[in-house]
Parts: structure tokens; C-alpha cells; sequence
């Protein structure tokens, strides 16, 4: 075997791009597992939209309510209705489609 010839070659290093993704994948599938896992922890327990003042504000509410509640008795029969605030010739619809300028312009 002395008297053979070496043939010497060199054996090239494989690329590093599947290297890269081997890092990268378990890194992305980490971090959307600890995602979803908050998202979860959240849903199954989320935080109170209520603050304590809320609480207090209707503790004082049922302490301080009158037995009549929030309906007002009924009104005496002797007391006459008042007059709506609003006249009710103006709530009703026309007949007819006309200019309102021109129902007052026949009046006068």
C-alpha cells in the first residue's frame, strides 16, 4: 500500500441554511404556545371590570333606598292633567307633500 498513490479530497462542510430553521421553528412554536397559553389563563379567568368604589357606590344605593322604590305613586283624581310641553298640531303628519312655507304664507 506504500506504493499506491493518495488521493487526497476534501470533503466540503454542508450548507447551514437547514442549521438556521432547526434554531427557528422550536423558537416560533415556543412562543406561540406560551401565547395561546395566556390567552387561555385569561379567558378562564379574567380580570373584574369592576373596581371596589363600584361596590361601595351600590352598597350606599341599597343603604340609602326608600321603601317606595323608584316608581311614583299614583296622582290624585282631583288634579287636573297638565298641558304636554309640546303642541301636538305639530306632531302630526300632513296629507299632503307641501312646502311648510307655503302652509303659513296661506294663513296670513
Amino acid at each position: 500500500m506504500s506504493g499506491q498513490a493518495r488521493i487526497e479530497t476534501k470533503v466540503k462542510a454542508p450548507t447551514k441554511v437547514v442549521g438556521e430553521w432547526i434554531r427557528r421553528f422550536p423558537a416560533v412554536a415556543l412562543l406561540f404556545s406560551v401565547s395561546w397559553g395566556l390567552w387561555v389563563a385569561c379567558q378562564v379567568n379574567p380580570p373584574m371590570p369592576v373596581t371596589a368604589a363600584a361596590f361601595e357606590a351600590a352598597a350606599k344605593a341599597r343603604a340609602t333606598r326608600s321603601a317606595a322604590g323608584g316608581i311614583a305613586p299614583k296622582p290624585e283624581p282631583g288634579t287636573a292633567a297638565k298641558e304636554p310641553p309640546v303642541k301636538l298640531e305639530k306632531l302630526k303628519l300632513p296629507d299632503s307633500i307641501a312646502l311648510p312655507l307655503a302652509q303659513d304664507a296661506k294663513k296670513k
